[in-house]
């Protein structure tokens, strides 16, 4: 381990300094560039920042808090942050087998989302993604009514990122190649034309006039062949403009992006670069055709690339994936680790998924690797990583304090021990902006049997109305 000694931003060091708060005696993960394990370590906020990174004796003896924490040894690492989820469905992550044998599809299900459902979507996935150590999460532009998720940024103090909902001018592409996606109720809630699609591009993107609300907005596109090249090329720049990044859903089905790249006559990669329409502020979501030439283009391109574990294993049972997430996060490429819709499993569960289906593609993930993919990788695609996802100064101060008397901890790779193996019960405490949201396993600023019981009305008015049983 390299001897650090704290780094400190704010008053000189011959004045002693008063922060809001410090965090001591912790086994610190910092995801930082060199990724640092700091025995007794400790980090000082004030004002949602952290101000300072170090070993407890540096801190404590170099400054004054308001409020000091003794983490007794237990570890504290960056917040996770799914990369990608469609937050409304969250409540629908059991409903496929009620569909099975009726003419009711997932986008029956969808058209049929109320604002009140989406809230209800929304706050069950908080409570549970605080509870397992998330400080944040994305979704990709799949949400009806932005205005009725959004709020709950503040009511249970969890980052929300969101966009322009279903931006597409193909929609019936969608209908073509996955029909048990959509349906005529939901596509009819689609823009109708290029023109629609057009005036939704930015529609969300006045949130981030307040620096510091806990919802921004970045630019989305539905994707998998939804939108035409001038409807993506009007994203891309608009993204660029506002200085936001621009995501969209492509290759989730290897196949179908293999048909496209046949009738273009090269890699999609090749092809975009060539065009002009990769960048820095780029992220596409699935990706699980990853040609060995396309892992150079993304590199040199700066792309950030979202993996969802669980669909990929799905698709490489199917034909033509090429899983590639461990090689690009090892060429520097931006990748984030994501649940897009958790069928299969909890969120505590998803870096051991990622190990799973990182070693079924032949290349096996470290647990530091996973641990900075769930984290600063995170923040990355979605143009976050100089604020969040690691314990840095400056950065904004979102972290969880796991517990040190667990089975986990066993102190020889605490990355693979709590980024890959604890599960939600190992954590004692998370913060975002410096402030503490969930504090013995408790969400402080919920009523969690209400979250429940209101997310299972929904749900049941949801059934009730579609005819399921």
């Amino acid at each position: 381990m390299e001897v650090l000694t704290a780094k400190t931003m704010g008053p000189s060091k011959n004045e002693r300094p008063m922060y809001d708060l410090v965090v001591h005696n912790a086994v610190l993960l910092t995801v930082d560039e060199k990724d640092h394990v700091i025995a007794n370590g400790a980090i000082a906020i004030h004002d949602g920042l952290i101000v300072a990174v170090g070993y407890s004796r540096d801190i404590l003896s170099r400054h004054d808090f308001r409020e000091v924490i003794d983490a007794g040894g237990g570890i504290l690492h960056p917040g996770f942050i799914d990369a990608h989820v469609h937050i409304s469905q969250y409540t629908s992550r059991s409903v496929l087998a009620c569909m099975d044998g009726t003419s009711v599809t997932m986008g029956d299900w969808k058209a049929a989302l109320t604002p009140d459902d989406e809230h209800a979507s929304a706050a069950l996935a908080a409570v549970d993604y605080l509870r397992s150590g998330y400080t944040g999460f994305v979704d990709p532009g799949t949400i009806f009514s932005p205005d009725a998720v959004a709020p709950v940024a503040d009511e249970f103090g969890i980052r929300i990122w969101l966009t322009d909902p279903y931006v597409a001018d193909a929609g019936t592409e969608l209908q073509k190649h996955f029909p048990e996606l959509v349906s005529e109720s939901f596509l009819a809630l689609w823009p109708k034309n290029r023109d629609e699609a057009f005036r939704r591009l930015g529609s969300q993107l006045f949130r981030n006039k307040d620096r510091n609300s806990l919802v921004r907005a970045f630019v989305g596109l539905y994707g998998e062949g939804t939108d035409s090249q001038a409807l993506f090329r009007a994203a891309f720049d608009l993204a660029r403009e506002h200085g936001v990044q621009m995501q969209e859903h492509l290759g989730y089905a290897p196949l179908l992006y293999r048909q496209r790249e046949y009738a273009l006559g090269a890699s999609m990669m090749q092809h975009m670069s060539e065009e002009g329409l990769l960048g820095s502020h780029v992220t596409f979501v699935h990706m699980n055709a990853v040609h060995p030439g396309d892992v150079q283009i993304l590199k040199a391109r700066d792309v950030g690339i979202v993996w969802c574990p669980y669909g990929q294993l799905q698709m490489l049972g199917r034909g033509g994936a090429e899983g590639r997430m461990v090689e690009l996060h090892r060429a520097s490429v931006k990748v984030g680790i994501a649940s897009d819709i958790p069928r299969a499993v909890h969120f505590g569960g998803l870096g051991t998924l990622a190990t799973v289906t990182a070693a079924a593609t032949g290349l096996a993930a470290s647990g530091p690797e996973i641990l900075r993919m769930r984290t600063i990788g995170s923040a990355a695609t979605v143009g976050a990583a100089s604020e969040l996802g690691s314990l840095e100064v400056g950065k904004r101060a979102d972290f969880v304090v796991r517990r040190p008397d667990v089975s986990e901890n066993l102190g020889l790779d605490p990355a693979l021990e709590f980024a890959v193996i604890a599960d939600a019960g190992t954590i004692d405490s998370v913060f975002v902006d410096g402030k503490c949201v969930l504090k013995h396993g408790e969400v402080l600023k919920a009523d969690r049997p209400a979250v429940i019981a209101r997310a299972r009305r929904s749900v049941r008015g949801l059934a009730a109305r579609l005819h399921l049983a």
